[in-house]
């Protein structure tokens, strides 16, 4: 496993930890696309119950690492993108996919790509410290990860469009209010808190809890994978045009 993402297992529980705190555990294609690999594997060695997804240093993840994005120089070819792009919603689907259930353990920033791995969780559990943005609106980009789907199935279509549109910053308690996050926790309290729900799960019958999850869940799977075309497509357009680029200027200068 890369150093990048840690991968323990604790009993019944796995524990996936984004591990780029220097970079508030921002994405690569890379490290995307180690979620997506590493969840498969869980998956087939068959011993957890529940996988949770945290982050190192204090933070879930601040989304795509825009550093290496200006990496590929200011005119990457669509090819590039695309691999990108593939890597990063990998790591979308194989939660939606996994049959077993996946708790995200949210602290500090949640923000756009990071925003959308928490949303695509069967549950979320933060810190009482937790901020939630999406940010690619600022950035003249749009959501890539699916959070234009499953958004708007947690908080209705106007709140919904109203933060992805308006750049808003969601502390915990009001993430909580609108149904973004199922539970806030203080700090101390927090793992504690993922962990009495993971052996909760694992105090079920295996064969029940998947059932549940594939019977709750299983309608949505054709929805996201068709919002993960439609915002592919609409974020390599985004992604070639120039807003884009003076606003992806002006970030790193700062």
């Amino acid at each position: 496993m890369s150093d990048e993402l840690l991968s323990r297992a604790d009993g019944p529980i796995h524990r996936l930890t984004l591990n780029r705190p220097a970079r508030r555990n921002a994405l690569t294609p890379e490290l995307a696309s180690a979620i997506a690999t590493e969840l498969n594997r869980i998956e087939e060695l068959g011993a957890a119950s529940v996988v949770v997804l945290g982050g190192a240093g204090g933070h879930f993840c601040a989304g795509l690492d825009l550093h290496w994005l200006r990496s590929l120089g200011s005119l990457p070819s669509l090819a590039v993108l695309q691999r990108g792009l593939s890597d990063f919603q990998s790591a979308v689907l194989a939660i939606a996919r996994c049959p077993i259930p996946v708790v995200a353990e949210l602290r500090g920033t949640t923000a756009g790509f990071g925003l959308d791995l928490a949303l695509i969780c069967d549950m979320r559990v933060a810190e009482s410290g937790a901020a939630f943005t999406s940010a690619f609106a600022r950035l003249g980009l749009v959501p890539d990860g699916g959070s234009t789907y499953t958004l708007p199935r947690l908080v209705g279509v106007g709140q919904a469009l109203r933060f992805l549109i308006a750049g808003e910053t969601l502390t915990a308690p009001r993430a909580f209010e609108l149904g973004l996050v199922d539970e806030v926790r203080d700090e101390a309290e927090l793992e504690p808190a993922v962990t009495a729900i993971g052996r909760a799960i694992a105090a079920s019958a295996s064969s029940s809890v998947r059932a549940i999850k594939r019977m709750v869940r299983g309608d949505e799977l054709g929805g996201l994978e068709q919002a993960l075309s439609a915002e592919g497509a609409a974020q390599i357009q985004a992604l070639q045009g120039p807003e884009f680029q003076r606003r992806l200027e002006a970030f790193v200068s700062r």
